[in-house]
């Protein structure tokens, strides 16, 4: 139950980090989404991601020990991808990614549209949730890393500018 040779822990270790990278560029490559809002098959394939690696992670070690070696090396991993995030600025946008602009001054950039898997629809109750009705009314747009969509309408880029203005 709590036994586990020095050979089999190590190979779990390498297991892990390999099918983590594995799955992270996986994710990456496949879009991002947003996390909060998964939609139905959105949440099925995480699970179901979840379940394909599990015997990749530990290969098939059904120790008490090598489940608590796999979960700390998951922890340890997701540790050392965030510190290092924090320390280079270019690895972060590798890891994290950019926001990329999908509206300036009321025109949308259907490329972005496209590439991020952003139907009309999604974007339409976008920007009710932010109270408007038209996207001449978004001064700009952002889908964050996160695949948040931050929207900035153009009374209050306006009025922030002629605030600005007022006090230079």
């Amino acid at each position: 139950m709590f036994s586990i040779e020095a050979a089999k822990i190590f190979e779990i270790l390498v297991r892990v980090v390999l099918v983590y990278l594995s799955c992270f560029i996986l994710l990456r490559v496949s879009g991002r989404r947003e996390l909060a809002e998964l939609g139905a098959m959105d949440l099925l394939t995480m699970l179901l991601l979840s379940e394909a690696v599990s015997p990749a992670i530990t290969g098939n070690e059904q120790s008490i020990t090598g489940g608590v070696i796999a979960a700390a090396t998951l922890l340890g991993v997701g540790v050392a991808f965030s510190w290092l995030s924090a320390r280079s600025k270019r690895l972060d946008a590798l890891i994290q990614g950019t926001a990329k602009i999908l509206i300036v001054d009321g025109r949308v950039n259907a490329k972005t549209l496209r590439q991020l898997r952003i139907t009309d629809e999604d974007l339409r109750s976008k920007l009710h949730e932010h109270g408007l009705l038209n996207v001449k009314d978004v001064a700009r747009a952002y889908v964050e890393a996160d695949g948040q969509i931050t929207i900035i309408k153009r009374e209050e880029l306006e009025s922030s500018r002629a605030r600005f203005h007022a006090h230079a």
